[in-house]
């Protein structure tokens, strides 16, 4: 009888002690998994802090772009009472592509389409 005390009680102690190191490894495991995703979720707040930054700074159009939105003409601005999809934009944006003749595109065809549409606009009541 004395003897299955005495291994109850070392079965006791041995899987008390066990039961306590599983838990203490536990423990070093969730504190390192928890200091990792401490870390990635710093990391992302920095991330979204740096858009954020971004998103805030104004925008600044340099003059070469100022220049080219500058270059499109009236007929093809809506607000201006053009319409950029009309032979007249098409027409107006080919006689402004170039500065000289080796350079400027051919334009007749689309010349010939503006004459045309004329025609048919004044020829209908």
């Amino acid at each position: 009888m004395t003897t299955v005390v005495i291994v109850a009680l070392v079965a006791f102690i041995a899987g008390g002690a066990t039961g306590v190191g599983v838990t203490a490894s536990n423990r070093n495991k969730a504190t390192a998994a928890l200091e990792a995703q401490a870390q990635s979720l710093d990391a992302v707040l920095d991330g979204q802090t740096e858009i954020l930054t971004a998103a805030q700074k104004p925008v600044v159009l340099d003059a070469e772009l100022k220049a080219t939105l500058a270059r499109v003409p009236p007929t093809c601005i809506r607000e201006m009472g053009g319409d950029p999809l009309s032979a007249e934009c098409l027409l107006t944006l080919c006689w402004a592509h170039g500065t000289s003749s080796a350079q400027r595109p051919s334009c007749s065809a689309v010349e010939e389409l503006v004459v045309q549409n004329g025609n048919e606009s004044k020829s209908v009541p």
